[in-house]
């Protein structure tokens, strides 16, 4: 105990001065004055004093005391022996320890140092103030202590007041605390007053007088110099200092804490969504949700945030020489210049002489500069940079969330850079200044388009030049442009496209701002399979990262290399003679701000602030646990060895940071209605704090009668989140509720009354919205992919703020809507109080839901998905096809309003499941072509349908044509189409949808099943049913799309069969159509055999919608369908040919047409195959005449046919036929193709008999006869 003591001592030694130093200040003094109060000579001897002891001692020792009092049995043993180890008197001792608690409680408070004269500010540790004269609250006296004030119930009255009125977030200045000091102490001067007129002592009148009149004097005292001395006192007796707050916010203590535990919520829940809740409610927020489970292992967690950023100024501070921040003085200067005039007024010359000039021109110099006096310090800069904003979205990405807690990483993503201009974006704008793709959005109503390849003229053309100039700079940031330089809905939109190539699965945590919940935003966020989650309003600068630990550093950073850019630009101007300012580039801008992120990523791999900095904010605080399907607590080891909490947040936010989970450790859901719930509970506090005392006794007594009724809440209490338990009041509060409800007036009551509901309605009609619009997105992936989805929105923004006009038109706007609601609420009320049973009253028309006509009156009602983007009409009448400009779309109601339809340029009115966006790539329908078709071209038809026959193909038994029947029209209505007339009609599409130098049906795997083949497979009377089968499989598993016409009896009726893949791999799917009106029962039951030959293992789905016909149409409607269905595979886009009884009008024409021409050639064919069958012998003569000759020549005269003259030779002289062998090597492959891949049957033959294209032995045959044809030998019989 000795020891803390003798260390005291130790440190307060003092260095004696010499006896020379003495006695020179000894000197010293007495050559000065003497007046007033005698003073001590320096070196004189002082009078003895004891010295005192400082608290940080006092509670050492006081400690040391705690442990050794148990060993004494009383208290005068334990007073003696702490009088002899300290040193002091047994009344020292007994007053300290009888203030023990006092001691130790202050120390561990305020941490005093040992030696408070050593550190004057009285702290131990670092930041150390300067020292003050007084000495209390400086560690050598307990608070409290010392001279005592004249009016301590003021003082103590002012301090309670400024402590509460801080405790309550009112802002206290200077003047309200003088304010409030004179009116504490004028109403104590009254009670003074009135105090000494009651007394009858005298001597006690004397000292209220006494104390009356030093409450005057200072009084007085504060209206001199307005205060600023009293000001001085007040702020030291009520420990307040006057500074500049940090951050300026409207939210009160616990609006702010709510909203902090809601960001928490919301983050804590946002994550669970990704990781582990079923793919229904994942659904509701993106896209594909399947999809995005399969990535949620590489999830990567986004914070943004936008820094307004004055890019040009750069720093605002330079440096200044002494003769500038410190010029000569004034008086000097006048001086100067007085004793200059005096002596020119005598040399004043004659009216003759020359007028001095303006300027004398010389080198500055410093010299000069010393004399100048100007104390206005003057800087060389362009004042127009200053004005000069743009907006940086800086983005911090944190990898591993989802994978080891060893693997959590943080990047700073490449940032956006918003600079003003028209909107555009630099990534779609090529060198040659073309777009490089199509882009639509909408500004302040107008729809802008704006098509790949066209020019962008003038927009962005300096940040394209930059970009030429240095292209590797612009690919480590994002450029876009925007009126104001702001993230609109229209940036938001782009910078979501671009950030969703990024991740594939992604958590983004914005701030609130206005285009994070506009309709844009959230249809880019749905498509980009992305989840947000935002940080509490006005919480922005204490939680979000890029506030917290980069906007300063980076701000910083550009300004530094903005600067050494303006020195480097400014200098060589100046070396050039210009004295004029420099202006940064485009590209400087760029290069700042590429050049501050850079830096911050060089940061970022030296020390990871991104996972400090979140932990220290309390974000992450979870990690998915995949082996637990839950979420798990991180640890300070997991995230950098750092803690939650920080001097932005309070400990209360974080309290329960773990504890927002339910008993299976789900994160519970965010209630954002607390946030409105804190600020009625903010303002109800507030009114308690002007009305905390009552003087009405009717009032208070049903203030308590209100309270016994624990089932009823005052009005303003009857919100969601305080009847759940979400936000709890103390039992004063409720009071202070019920009495604020009873004490109001019962109109102003009633109008808050509607006025709630009101936001209760609009708050349903933005939720029915929402739900409405994630329908309609869901429709529009229906289709196109989701990344079509994504290119194809079309973003929208409004413009600026309105005029005074404007605003007092909306507000009136307002007012309006406001009473239709109420008047909608008191009807919809009526109606449910209603008396009920045998009423007089004669029910009305049901109403319509309120919800909906409030939902109606929001201006996103009317802008679904679809508006503003031109859109196909799918609704199968005279308008199916056409394509209009969408200028409505109803979300509640489902209608779209299209202009420009057709050519009449129609207003037509459909329903959004009516229609499909039109893609650019869509190319124009083909039209039917001209059938004025070459011989060639029909003889092919023929052939492939079975309608021609070779020469000695039909004579020598090989096969036999089957004949075209031409279509027959009664009452112009067409017959029953045949199965030959499905296969020319097959051709007949064949012809129209390919090109003349391509086959697009063998290129894409599309192909028909013949309905001669289905036929023989469900009539099940073929010899070899197996060859059936086998051709079958291979139509099965070489085509991707694959048709087969169904025929069924009683009545005749064709249907079809329909069986798609995107892929040979993949499993095919199945459609069945059927035109009638009703099922037909016999076809059905075909298709389903037909359906387990092809797909044993699928069943026959429910018949499609496919139109219905009118008449013995049903070929033509399987023709029809088949059209319709190519007609997108031909990028045409659905129904780009119109409806399907359009179709099928124009197939009757077509075909018919087409048959004549078909008809007409086979009977062509059949003529000259029985001329050249009359004609046979004469030729047979002639060949044999032929080789003959040909056998008499010599082989060197016959080498362009030495094939032919031996067997020419071989048949003259060894009378031996040709055969097999003897066939050409081009004739030979043919028969080992067939031979390979014939079944033996086949289409041409009807699946029936075999032919040349399918059997290879009648094959051989047939080029057998052929080649002794030629030798003049007669063909063989089959």
């Amino acid at each position: 105990m000795k020891q803390i003591l003798a260390e005291v001592a130790r440190e307060s030694v003092v260095e004696q001065t010499g006896e020379e130093a003495r006695l020179e200040l000894q000197r010293r003094y007495a050559n000065k004055k003497n007046a007033g109060r005698p003073k001590k000579l320096p070196g004189a001897p002082s009078k003895k004093r004891s010295a005192e002891m400082p608290l940080a001692v006092q509670a050492g020792v006081l400690k040391r005391m705690k442990t050794e009092v148990s060993g004494f049995a009383s208290d005068n043993d334990f007073t003696g022996a702490m009088s002899q180890q300290l040193g002091l008197d047994k009344k020292s001792v007994r007053k300290l320890w009888a203030r023990r608690d006092k001691v130790l409680k202050e120390q561990s408070e305020r941490n005093f140092a040992r030696n408070p004269e050593k550190n004057r500010s009285g702290r131990s540790g670092k930041g150390r103030q300067k020292a003050t004269h007084r000495r209390a609250g400086r560690g050598l006296r307990l608070s409290g202590a010392g001279r005592k004030p004249e009016f301590a119930s003021v003082k103590k009255a002012l301090r309670s007041w400024f402590e509460e009125s801080r405790a309550h977030g009112h802002s206290v200045k200077k003047r309200h605390l003088l304010s409030q000091w004179q009116f504490l102490l004028t109403r104590e001067l009254l009670r003074l007053r009135s105090t000494k007129e009651a007394s009858a002592d005298a001597f006690e009148r004397a000292g209220l007088d006494q104390k009356i009149c030093e409450g005057e004097k200072q009084l007085q005292s504060a209206a001199k110099d307005s205060g600023k001395n009293r000001l001085r006192q007040l702020l030291l007796d009520v420990d307040a200092k006057n500074l500049q707050p940090d951050l300026k916010t409207k939210l009160s203590e616990s609006e702010e804490q709510v909203s902090a535990k809601l960001t928490y919520q919301a983050l804590d829940r946002t994550l669970w969504t990704a990781c582990f809740s079923p793919l229904e409610e994942l659904g509701n927020r993106v896209a594909k949700p399947s999809e995005f489970r399969d990535h949620v292992s590489d999830l990567v967690v986004i914070c943004s945030d936008q820094i307004p950023l004055w890019i040009k100024s750069g720093s605002e501070r330079e440096l200044f020489a002494a003769w500038e921040h410190n010029p000569l003085p004034q008086q000097h200067l006048r001086e100067s210049l007085k004793n200059h005039h005096l002596s020119s007024s005598d040399q004043v010359t004659g009216s003759g002489d020359l007028v001095p000039p303006l300027l004398q021109a010389v080198k500055p110099s410093a010299a000069a500069g010393r004399g100048s006096g100007q104390r206005q310090k003057r800087a060389f800069l362009d004042v127009d940079a200053l004005r000069y904003r743009v907006t940086y979205e800086a983005r911090q990405a944190l990898h591993g969330l989802c994978k080891d807690p060893s693997a959590l990483t943080g990047t700073v993503l490449p940032g956006l850079l918003v600079v003003h201009g028209s909107h555009a974006r630099l990534n779609n704008i090529d060198s040659s200044g073309r777009f490089l793709r199509d882009e639509t959005f909408e500004f302040s109503g107008k729809v802008v388009c704006r098509k790949a390849g066209a020019s962008a003229g003038n927009l962005l053309k300096g940040w394209r030049q930059a970009r030429d100039k240095d292209p590797s700079l612009f690919r480590q940031i994002s450029l876009m442009s925007q009126p104001s330089a702001n993230v609109d809905g229209i940036i938001f939109a782009w910078a979501q496209e671009e950030l969703a190539a990024l991740a594939p699965a992604s958590v983004h945590v914005r701030d609130c701002f206005a285009a994070a919940w506009s309709v844009s935003g959230a249809e880019s966020l749905f498509y980009s399979q992305s989840l947000q989650t935002v940080i509490g309003p006005k919480l922005t600068a204490s939680l979000q990262l890029t506030d917290t630990d980069y906007a300063r550093s980076f701000k910083s950073l550009a300004r530094s290399a903005m600067d050494d850019l303006r020195h480097a630009g400014q200098t060589a101007l100046l070396a050039a003679g210009e004295k004029e300012f420099w202006r940064a580039s485009h590209l400087d801008m760029a290069r700042a701000v590429v050049q501050a992120q850079t830096k911050m990523s060089e940061r970022q791999a030296e020390k990871d602030w991104i996972v400090s900095g979140l932990r220290r904010n309390g974000l992450l605080a979870y990690r998915p646990d995949f082996s637990k399907q839950a979420l798990v607590p991180l640890t300070d080891e997991d995230c950098c060895g750092a803690s939650m909490g920080s001097a932005r947040t309070k400990p209360a936010w974080l309290q329960d940071r773990y504890s927002w989970r339910d008993s299976s450790g789900i994160p519970v859901k965010p209630d954002w209605s607390a946030l409105h719930g804190a600020k009625v509970v903010a303002d109800l506090v507030e009114w308690s704090y002007h009305h905390s005392e009552s003087q009405d006794e009717a009032l208070e007594s049903q203030v308590s009668e209100a309270l016994l009724n624990v089932h009823e809440m005052p009005l303003d209490l009857q919100l969601p989140c305080i009847e759940s338990g979400v936000l709890t009041l103390s039992l004063d509060l409720q009071r202070a509720a019920w009495h604020k409800q009873l004490s109001s007036d019962s109109e102003l009551l009633q109008k808050k009354a509607v006025k709630r509901d009101v936001k209760q309605m609009i708050a349903l009609a933005k939720r029915k919205l929402r739900g409405k619009l994630l329908e309609a997105m869901r429709h529009r992936l229906t289709q196109m992919s989701r990344q079509q989805a994504l290119q194809r929105l079309v973003p929208r923004a409004s413009d600026k703020k309105g005029s005074v006009t404007k605003k007092a038109a909306l507000k009136q706007k307002k007012k309006t809507a406001l009473g239709h609601a109420a008047k909608a609420l008191a009807k919809a009320k009526a109606l449910d109080e209603k008396p009920s049973g045998d009423s007089a009253l004669v029910p009305g028309p049901a109403l319509a839901d309120p919800v909906s006509e409030k939902a109606s009156e929001l201006k996103e009602a009317t802008k679904g998905p679809l508006y503003g983007r031109v859109c196909r009409i799918l609704r199968e009448d005279h308008t199916c096809g056409k394509s209009g400009k969408c200028t409505l779309h109803n979300l509640l109601t489902n209608k779209l309003s299209l202009v420009g339809v057709g050519d009449a340029c129609a207003t037509v009115i459909v329903s959004d499941q009516e229609v499909c966006e039109v893609d650019p790539l869509w190319k124009t329908p083909k039209k039917w072509k001209n059938l004025r078709l070459k011989r060639d071209l029909k003889q092919t038809v023929l052939r492939a349908c079975g309608g021609s026959a070779l020469f000695l193909e039909a004579s020598g038994g090989f096969f036999a044509a089957e004949p075209l029947e031409l279509l027959k029209f009664k009452k112009s209505y067409p017959q029953m189409l045949l199965d030959q007339h499905l296969r020319y009609g097959w051709e007949l599409l064949r012809y129209n949808l390919s090109d003349s130098d391509e086959n697009w049906f063998l290129d894409n795997k599309i192909c028909m099943v013949d309905p001669k083949l289905s036929g023989q497979l469900l009539a099940e009377d073929h010899d070899r049913p197996e060859l059936l089968q086998t051709a079958l499989d291979r139509l099965r598993s070489e085509n991707k799309l694959l048709f087969v016409p169904v025929w069924g009896h009683c009545p005749n009726h064709w249907t079809l069969l329909v069986l798609q893949r995107e892929d040979l791999s993949e499993n095919f799917s199945v459609k069945y159509l059927d035109s009638l009106s009703e099922k037909h029962e016999e076809c059905s039951v075909n298709a389903a055999r037909l359906l387990s030959l092809l797909l044993p293992a699928e069943t026959l789905p429910e018949r499609s919608s496919s139109g219905t016909q009118k008449s013995d149409e049903c070929g033509f409607w399987v023709l029809a369908n088949m059209l319709w269905i190519l007609s997108p595979l031909c990028l045409e886009g659905p129904c780009a040919r119109g409806s399907r009884h359009k179709l099928v009008l124009e197939l009757m024409s077509e075909l018919k047409a087409w048959l004549i021409q078909l008809s007409g050639e086979q009977a062509k064919l059949s003529k000259e195959l029985l001329d050249k069958e009359k004609s046979l012998d004469k030729l047979l003569k002639s060949n044999r005449l032929r080789s003959e000759k040909l056998a008499a020549k010599s082989a060197e005269a016959s080498a362009t046919g030495l094939k032919l003259w031996n067997l020419a030779k071989q048949l003259l002289t060894l009378n031996k036929e040709p055969d097999a062998s003897d066939l050409s090597e081009e004739d030979k492959s043919r028969i080992e193709h067939v031979r390979l891949t014939g079944l033996g049957v086949c289409s041409r033959c009807h699946w029936q008999s075999g032919c040349l294209d399918c059997d290879p032995a009648k094959l051989e045959r047939y080029l057998l006869n052929k080649l002794r044809l030629e030798l003049g030998l007669p063909p063989k019989a089959a």
